[in-house]
C-alpha cells in the first residue's frame, strides 16, 4: 500500500512539475518525444523484422542440413546392415559354426579358411570397418581371437540387446574413449530362419571418425551432435569432448543458442546448436547502422524543434505581457498585428476586450451614480408602509371607540398581515411567522365569509425555528376559499398541515371542496405558469429559484372529493 502511495505521489509530482513548465519547454518536450518514439520504434521494428527473417531462414537451412545428415548416417548404417545380412544368409558359414569338431578332426581348418576369406572380403569391401567378429557357443570350434570368439567374451548388455532384437541389427554405443575416439558396435543375432534359434552373434565395429566425417562439412557456424536414444553422444562437433550426454547441454543458456532436434529411423537423433551471435550478426549490424542514422536525424530534429517552439511561443509571450497589463488595470494596449491564426485572433480579441472593458467601467460609474440616487428615493418611500400601519391602527382604534369589534378585528389583522409580509424587505421568514401571517389572513376571511369554511391545523411545532419563503401558504388558502366552495349551505373544511420528511419540510393545504378535473390537474403539475394561476406559479417559481428544481408545489385532486396541495422545501435556518 505504501509503495503504491509513494508511486502515486511521485507521479503527481512529475505531472505537477511538467504542468508548471513554460509552454516552450512543454512544446519542446512533446515534439522531442514525437521525434524519438517513432524513430525508436522504426529501429526496433527493423531489427525485429530482420531477426525474424533470419531465424526463419536459419530454421529452413538447419532443417535441410539435418535431413541430409540423417540421410547420410542412415545410408551408412543401411550398408552395414546389408553386409550383416549377407553373413546372416550364408548357409555354408552357418554349417561351419554349428559343426561339432572332434579332437583329431582337421575339418575345422576348412572352417577357418572359409570364415577368414568371407570376413576379410567383407572388410575389404567396407574399408571403414575396424573389425568383424562372430561370437559362438560352439567350444569345439577353436577361437582365433579375432574373427571367432566365444559368447562369454561378449558384454552382457550387448548380448541382451541383440537377443531382444531377434535377428534385427542392434546399434550399440559403448562410449569408450580411445586414442582415436569412440567406437560403435553393430550387432546381429545369427539364428535359424525357421526355428529362430540363435547359433551366434555377429558384431561389426566402426570408429566414431567415420560418422564424424558425415557431419564435419556441415559444422560451419553451428554445432551438430549425433546421439543415441538414451541421449549418449556418438559423435559431435563440440569443442569440449568431455560432454558425453545431451543432458549436460541443458546447462547451456538457451537465450544464447537455438537448439534444433530431429530423429532417425534407428532411434538415433541429430541435434544442431546454432549460436544467436552467428545468426543475428547481420541483423545487429543493420540495426546499428539504422541507429546511427536515427541519432543523426534526432540531433537535427532537436535543433529544428527548438527553433520551432521558440518561434511559436514568442507571440504568446508578447500576448501574456499585454494580459498582465490588463491585470494591473491598464487597458491601453499597444502591440503590432500578429496575423490571422489562432494567436492573432487572440490578440485581436484581447484588444477589443480591453476597449469594451474601458466602456463598461464608464457605464458602471454612471450606474453607481444612478443607484445612489435610487437609494435616496427608496429611503423616502419607506415612509409609505409606516403611514399604512398608522392609518390601519387609527381605523382600529376608531372602530373600538364606536363599539364595532368586527371592523376593529379586521383592521388589526390587516395591519399585522402587512407588517409581517413586508418583513423589512427580506424574502424569508421563520415558519412560525409564516403561520402567524396565514392566521391573520384567515381571520380576515372568516370575518368576511362568516361560517362558509372551517380551518383545522396539524402542525409540528418543532419545525417553527426553520425558515421559509414568505407568503407561500396564503395563495393556496385563497384558492380554497374562492374556488373550492360550491354550496353556500355546506361548510368547507380546510386542513393545514406541517410535517417533516427526511431533510425536507412539507406544508399541506387540504380541502373537501368541489375538486379539480383530472386533465386540469395534470396540466397544473406538468407546467405551472402564469396563465393557470399567478399565485400558484409565483410560489412554485420562487421555491425552485431559492432551493432547486426538486422542490416546489405538487397538486392532487379528485373531482367532487377535494384537493390537496403539498409545498416542499428543505430544512434551513438561513435568511435571504
Amino acid at each position: 500500500m505504501s509503495i503504491a502511495k509513494s508511486s502515486s505521489e511521485l507521479l503527481s509530482g512529475i505531472v505537477q512539475r511538467i504542468r508548471n513548465q513554460k509552454l516552450r519547454s512543454k512544446l519542446f518536450l512533446v515534439f522531442l518525444l514525437a521525434a524519438i518514439v517513432p524513430v525508436s520504434y522504426l529501429v526496433l521494428y527493423s531489427y525485429q523484422t530482420v531477426k525474424d527473417q533470419l531465424i526463419r531462414q536459419a530454421e529452413s537451412n538447419v532443417g535441410s542440413t539435418m535431413d541430409q545428415v540423417n540421410k547420410n548416417i542412415e545410408n551408412t548404417l543401411d550398408n552395414y546392415k546389408q553386409a550383416s545380412t549377407l553373413i546372416y544368409l550364408d548357409t555354408q558359414l552357418r554349417n561351419y559354426l554349428l559343426n561339432d569338431y572332434g579332437a583329431n578332426d582337421l575339418s575345422f581348418l576348412d572352417a577357418y579358411d572359409y570364415i577368414n576369406k568371407t570376413l576379410y572380403k567383407m572388410m575389404a569391401i567396407n574399408s571403414n570397418l575396424k573389425s568383424i567378429t562372430i561370437y559362438t557357443d560352439n567350444h569345439s570350434l577353436h577361437t582365433d581371437g579375432f574373427f571367432i570368439k566365444y559368447m562369454e567374451d561378449l558384454p552382457q548388455s550387448l548380448k541382451d540387446q541383440t537377443q531382444k532384437a531377434a535377428g534385427n541389427i542392434t546399434l550399440f554405443f559403448a562410449n569408450r574413449a580411445g586414442a582415436q575416439g569412440n567406437n560403435m558396435t553393430l550387432a546381429r543375432s545369427l539364428n535359424y530362419l525357421s526355428l529362430n534359434y540363435p547359433y551366434g552373434i555377429l558384431t561389426m565395429e566402426i570408429t566414431e571418425r567415420e560418422l564424424h566425417s558425415l557431419i564435419e562439412k556441415e559444422n560451419n557456424n553451428k554445432t551438430i551432435i549425433v546421439a543415441d536414444s538414451e541421449g549418449n553422444i556418438i559423435t559431435s562437433g563440440l569443442p569440449d569432448r568431455k560432454i558425453s550426454n545431451l543432458a549436460q547441454l541443458s546447462e547451456m543458456d538457451s537465450r544464447d543458442t537455438m537448439v534444433f532436434e530431429k530423429s532417425m529411423k534407428y532411434g538415433w537423433k541429430t541435434v544442431v546448436l546454432l549460436p544467436y551471435s552467428e545468426l543475428l550478426g547481420p541483423a545487429q549490424r543493420a540495426a546499428q547502422n539504422i541507429l546511427y542514422t536515427a541519432l543523426a536525424c534526432i540531433a537535427a530534429a532537436i535543433v529544428l524543434i527548438y527553433a520551432t517552439s521558440k518561434f511559436m511561443t514568442k507571440r504568446i509571450e508578447i500576448l501574456l505581457q499585454q494580459i498582465r497589463k490588463v491585470e494591473r488595470g491598464s487597458f491601453d494596449l499597444t502591440f503590432r498585428p500578429m496575423g490571422h491564426d489562432e494567436i492573432g485572433q487572440l490578440s485581436f480579441a484581447l484588444n477589443k476586450m480591453a476597449s469594451k472593458m474601458t466602456g463598461l467601467i464608464q457605464d458602471i460609474y454612471r450606474q453607481e451614480l444612478a443607484k445612489n440616487e435610487a437609494e435616496m428615493s427608496s429611503l423616502q418611500a419607506q415612509i409609505n408602509p409606516h403611514f399604512l400601519y398608522n392609518t390601519l391602527a387609527s381605523i382600529s382604534a376608531l372602530a373600538l371607540k364606536n363599539n364595532n369589534p368586527q371592523v376593529h378585528r379586521m383592521a388589526d389583522d390587516l395591519a399585522r398581515f402587512y407588517r409581517i409580509s413586508l418583513n423589512k424587505g427580506k424574502k424569508s421568514i421563520t415558519i412560525e411567522r409564516e403561520i402567524k401571517l396565514t392566521e391573520h389572513y384567515l381571520s380576515i376571511q372568516q370575518t368576511r365569509f362568516r361560517n362558509l369554511f372551517k380551518v383545522h391545523s396539524c402542525l409540528d411545532e418543532s419545525l417553527y425555528p426553520y425558515t421559509t419563503l414568505k407568503l407561500i401558504l396564503q395563495p393556496f388558502i385563497e384558492n380554497c376559499i374562492n374556488h373550492a366552495i360550491w354550496d353556500d349551505e355546506s361548510c368547507l373544511n380546510i386542513v393545514l398541515k406541517l410535517e417533516s420528511e427526511g431533510d425536507d419540510i412539507v406544508f399541506s393545504v387540504i380541502d373537501d371542496g368541489m375538486g379539480i378535473p383530472e386533465a386540469v390537474c395534470r396540466e397544473l403539475n406538468q407546467g405551472l405558469d402564469e396563465q393557470q394561476g399567478f399565485g400558484i406559479f409565483n410560489v412554485n417559481k420562487r421555491i425552485q429559484l431559492a432551493f432547486g428544481a426538486k422542490y416546489g408545489v405538487k397538486i392532487y385532486s379528485r373531482l367532487g372529493i377535494g384537493t390537496s396541495v403539498k409545498i416542499r422545501f428543505p430544512k434551513t435556518s438561513l435568511f435571504v
